[in-house]
């Protein structure tokens, strides 16, 4: 079992190889990576396309993890660890606003113990993954 230490760890490692901000402002000037990436639909065009590299870094394995809770039952959990991690200098009052926007209204209780459960969530598939 990883302990809270390494877990803490791994998501900031992940909110920083997967936050927001980390690829604006790298493209042409007055015009960023991010919308060359939307405007050509995933990738950069070339004669060849994207073929991606497959890295499997620790912070792709929580991207992995935190995809699947988004597609299943947990995607509440998953938009609270984004919320979270992804937007560190804001304040509680502004990321419950978020997840009302985004609709999922929570109150401060509840985007606490949602973010316990998904942390729980992902210490236990890391250490399942570790173990296999």
């Amino acid at each position: 079992m990883i302990d809270r230490g390494e877990l803490e760890s791994r998501l900031k490692n992940w909110a920083d190889e997967y936050g927001g901000g980390r690829y604006l402002n790298v493209g042409w000037q007055g015009r960023n990576l991010l919308q060359t990436l939307i405007d050509h639909q995933g990738f950069v065009p070339s004669s060849r396309g994207f073929i991606p590299v497959p890295i499997q870094s620790p912070a792709d394995e929580v991207e992995r993890l935190v995809n699947g809770m988004s597609g299943g039952d947990m995607s509440r959990h998953a938009k609270v660890l984004r919320c979270d991690y992804f937007l560190p200098n804001i304040s509680v009052d502004e990321r419950l606003k978020l997840m009302r926007k985004s609709g999922n209204p929570m109150s401060r209780a509840s985007y606490y113990d949602i973010l316990a459960q998904a942390k729980s969530f992902l210490r236990g598939a890391l250490s399942m993954a570790r173990a296999a």
